[in-house]
């Protein structure tokens, strides 16, 4: 199965927190009560353009042992497991169809845990700092960085800075 795949870039949908919602109560069936459970990336920003696919982060204690029982819970939901997306420390999991979600499993608390909802809260916060963003985001597509992996690698220093700008921030 191939990572890459096109993207587009949408408007904000007040519809993806719900989907979120919707998604996350199907996660805590799979991994259990004790699991966390966190909508992030740029769906989770309100007013934020952003792929038309919802993030969820999933941290667990026992990273990286997922049960055989929980992965064909996650087959069965419409999840196909296509890597790590060059990620070390997570287990990435997407799903494509009306509502399509990315699943990022996780050691809870971990600096990947932690450094993503550092960046989503810390956009949330900050409106002109999401702006920027959004037009970072734009001006990479609209030069034509339109696969995941081109797109992704083309904001990935922006990325570091924001998140360094977030972290001297939100301490």
């Amino acid at each position: 199965m191939e990572l890459d795949e096109e993207i587009i870039i949408s408007e904000y949908d007040p519809e993806w927190p719900l989907w979120y919602i919707d998604e996350a109560c199907s996660l805590h069936y799979i991994f259990g009560p004790e699991v966390h459970i966190e909508h992030f990336g740029s769906t989770s920003i309100p007013g934020l353009a952003a792929k038309p696919i919802v993030d969820i982060l999933v941290g667990i204690t026992n990273f990286p042992n997922v049960a055989a029982s929980q992965l064909q819970e996650l087959k069965r939901l419409g999840y196909e497991r296509p890597g790590s997306a060059s990620t070390p420390g997570r287990l990435y999991f997407r799903k494509r169809g009306a509502r399509s979600f990315n699943l990022a499993v996780t050691q809870f608390r971990s600096d990947l845990w932690n450094d993503n909802l550092i960046i989503r809260d810390y956009l949330r916060q900050n409106p002109n700092e999401a702006r920027h963003y959004a037009e970072h985001k734009m001006d990479a597509y609209k030069k034509g960085f339109r696969t995941l992996l081109a797109y992704s690698d083309q904001k990935s220093d922006f990325i570091m800075d924001l998140l360094s700008r977030a972290k001297k921030e939100m301490k």
